[in-house]
């Protein structure tokens, strides 16, 4: 792909990628910024690209930075389940808050429940729980997820019906 070619197929596309940037980020300004830094991206790639696989490939390039943006904004802490589980319960009773985790995570659908108990009660890798499930890794680290924000919503409600 030509100079000229890159800039009248960006500038063709850029009102769509400006909407796809600020439904991300919020903010006109940011999305610009993520907008300019993918257009940087797909120029120093445009020798190998044609003209329909720039209209395809901008979007995702756009959402990628667009999401880089806000991570960098908003940095996440990761927090391990057990921690989870047991945050701002009273500190005296260690089998209190294990029979309360234990209580919630037993309310997880089956396949997250087995899932989260393989990995902290019996302590097997993402790897092994491939195995013993016959999911895949990323379809374990999902079901993982999942199961980490329903026992985030858990936890929640939890502390507001003892406050």
């Amino acid at each position: 792909m030509t100079a000229e070619e890159f800039k009248r197929d960006i500038l063709r596309l850029q009102p769509r990628l400006q909407r796809v940037a600020e439904r991300i980020v919020g903010d006109p300004d940011s999305a610009a910024d993520a907008v300019q830094e993918a257009v940087i991206t797909l120029w120093e790639q445009r020798s190998s690209l044609k003209s329909q696989d720039l209209e395809k490939l901008a979007p995702t390039v756009v959402k990628r930075r667009s999401i880089d943006m806000m991570r960098k904004q908003h940095p996440t802490v990761p927090v391990d389940a057990e921690t989870l589980m047991l945050t701002e319960l009273p500190p005296d009773d260690q089998e209190e808050r294990y029979q309360l985790a234990r209580k919630l995570v037993d309310k997880l659908p089956k396949r997250q429940r087995d899932t989260i108990l393989m990995k902290y009660e019996n302590g097997l890798s993402i790897e092994e729980i491939e195995k013993a499930t016959g999911m895949s890794s990323t379809h374990v680290y999902a079901t993982l997820s999942r199961a980490y924000k329903t026992l985030r919503e858990a936890i929640k409600q939890y502390k507001e019906e003892i406050s």
